[in-house]
């Protein structure tokens, strides 16, 4: 029951910052992005169905592009750590070709996947440079909160 009870009390941090703006205390004062960027969602997000807050996030930046991969057919192919082994590392690569192909086809200028996994994975295989969504927010915020103040101090 106890884990049950602390399991009530967890929650994602893009789940945790969405409630945080439904509230209204959130703040927003984002600095405009004006890059393409293509979000993951991983494959253990979609299984936990908890929706997507960080599409919902992105979507506070002012000016960001943003593109998500749909379906449930794609796979960075890692598996964890199985992706290092000797044995699967080739089957990984193939197993997460459809995505790849997929990511390379679209060219964002930046790649975005809440998944650590998925992200080594990525920085294997793809030139793009690659963020948590959190990674995103915060520069925005940073930029943000810093532009405030020079404003008001210019």
């Amino acid at each position: 029951m106890k884990r049950v009870a602390l399991a009530e009390k967890v929650f994602d941090v893009g789940e945790y910052l969405l409630h945080l703006h439904a509230a209204g205390e959130l703040k927003t004062e984002f600095s405009p992005d004006q890059r393409q960027a293509v979000y993951f969602p991983p494959c253990h997000q979609r299984e936990q169905e908890f929706g997507q807050p960080y599409i919902e996030l992105q979507g506070l930046l002012p000016g960001l592009k943003l593109d998500a991969i749909q379906g449930n057919l794609y796979c960075c192919g890692l598996a964890g750590v199985m992706g290092f082994k000797r044995d699967f590392h080739e089957a990984s690569i193939e197993l997460g070709g459809r995505l790849i192909g997929k990511i390379k086809e679209m060219n964002p200028q930046i790649l975005v996947t809440d998944c650590l996994s998925c992200r080594l994975q990525f920085n294997q295989l793809l030139p793009h440079k690659v963020l948590h969504p959190v990674e995103i927010l915060w520069e925005a915020y940073k930029a943000g909160a810093q532009g405030a103040r020079l404003g008001a101090h210019g």
